[in-house]
């Protein structure tokens, strides 16, 4: 039987440990198809630049976004930040790769 509690295997890391992870690209490839993905809701929580947590239900999948909130030209996101849409707020947000504290997401 499969358990719908999520798994937190982080606690077994160490601080420095998990600011390897977060801090690799390998993370940041992950995390990034994960948001592009059509059948996942994620929940991104993270530290803002004013150190208070956010935590939000965000998407990279075009299918996900209403038509007239799609990027109107190609951006690339700088390798520190990911550009992701909100699907709460309708708007465009971004956060530090950095700053991540949990992922959460279900199929």
């Amino acid at each position: 039987m499969l358990s719908s509690n999520p798994i937190d295997w982080t606690h077994m890391m160490t601080e420095t440990e998990k600011n390897e992870l977060v801090n690799s690209p390998e993370f940041r490839d992950w995390l990034l198809g994960l948001l592009a993905d059509n059948n996942t809701s994620t929940v991104i929580t993270f530290l803002k630049k004013d150190g208070t947590l956010r935590k939000m239900l965000c998407t990279r999948n075009f299918s996900k976004i209403p038509v007239e909130h799609h990027p109107k030209t190609e951006t690339t996101d700088p390798s520190t930040s990911i550009r992701v849409f909100d699907l709460e707020k309708n708007e465009w947000r971004s956060f530090l790769v950095a700053n991540v504290k949990s992922v959460n997401y279900e199929f």
